[in-house]
């Protein structure tokens, strides 16, 4: 870990040591935290990021702040893996009622900890927290409810999703600092939240072991692309969308699904739709006025 992902976990250790009393439950947000900790934690880095670029100098006081934003984040990942039930490696996934209940309390604490900082602007801060927040529960009913059957409305339901919650981290590390921050920032963060869902849907696609959308009957871009495809090659994904084929079928036929995947070009035009938000983002990122530092480090996230 780099020295401020370091900072980062002591942070959150620290905020559930003091703020938490029931033993278990602390050595459970810890565990959680420890295993999650395996994928970094970019919100907190962003959160950090986007203050330092506006010129914040109270480092020591928004690292705490930073740190209990990834808690939130972390609780929509537990919350996300439970309602969807579709990946059960995950350590939280083996106790689902503890996990719903060690969820509710990052939220909690999450807000509890902005307000208890001396950060100027903190009220607005847990207002963004708030509003995008929301945004990200509404964006995840879209997807439990499985109705995103078009590219529009799945692009949709993914900024408001993912996107919420990268801008939720972006902007309240700007507002910390001061009300009139870049209107860019308004806009870079959701492209940011779908890019990293997009390279997600490839990745799913890519491999049978694990989570897997298309035999968890999940819809992501690449699925819907094959689930519009001509001609009776795509007839039996349709077919196990629609319930009429079981699973053993499916993966009785996984070689001959694989090669249509590859073929159809459903990974192709999803990497193209990546480039073209990847383009978006790039052009608003090039119209920020901040060091030219921070326009780097942000272009990492667009990837």
């Amino acid at each position: 870990m780099t020295s401020v992902e370091d900072r980062i976990v002591h942070s959150i250790n620290w905020i559930v040591d003091q703020e938490i009393q029931q033993e278990d439950l602390k050595e459970t947000l810890k565990k959680y935290v420890a295993a999650q900790s395996a994928k970094g934690f970019p919100f907190a880095e962003l959160t950090i990021l986007h203050y330092q670029m506006l010129n914040g100098s109270e480092l020591g006081e928004v690292i705490p702040v930073a740190a209990a934003i990834e808690l939130l984040v972390l609780s929509f990942d537990i919350l996300d893996d439970v309602e969807d039930g579709d990946d059960d490696l995950k350590l939280w996934m083996q106790e689902p009622s503890v996990a719903l209940n060690a969820s509710t309390a990052m939220i909690f604490l999450c807000v509890h900890v902005i307000r208890k900082s001396k950060l100027q602007n903190k009220e607005k801060a847990v207002s963004i927290l708030l509003d995008y927040a929301l945004l990200a529960i509404n964006g995840q009913h879209m997807d439990l409810l499985g109705h995103c059957r078009t590219e529009q409305d799945y692009l949709e339901m993914t900024l408001k999703k993912s996107g919420a919650l990268v801008s939720l981290a972006c902007l309240s590390g700007a507002v910390l600092v001061r009300d009139d921050y870049p209107q860019e920032i308004r806009q870079y963060p959701k492209f940011i939240g779908l890019i990293g869902q997009l390279n997600n849907d490839l990745s799913d696609l890519k491999t049978w072991e694990g989570k897997n959308d298309l035999l968890n009957r999940k819809m992501s871009l690449p699925i819907i692309y094959l689930l519009h495809l001509d001609g009776k090659d795509a007839d039996i994904i349709r077919a196990y969308y629609q319930g009429t084929v079981e699973k053993e079928e499916l993966l009785g036929k996984r070689e001959q699904i694989s090669k249509l995947i590859i073929e159809s070009g459903a990974l192709h035009y999803t990497e193209i739709m990546k480039k073209v938000y990847q383009q978006q983002a790039k052009s608003l990122l090039d119209k920020l006025d901040v060091e030219r530092k921070y326009i780097h480090q942000l272009s990492d996230y667009i990837i």
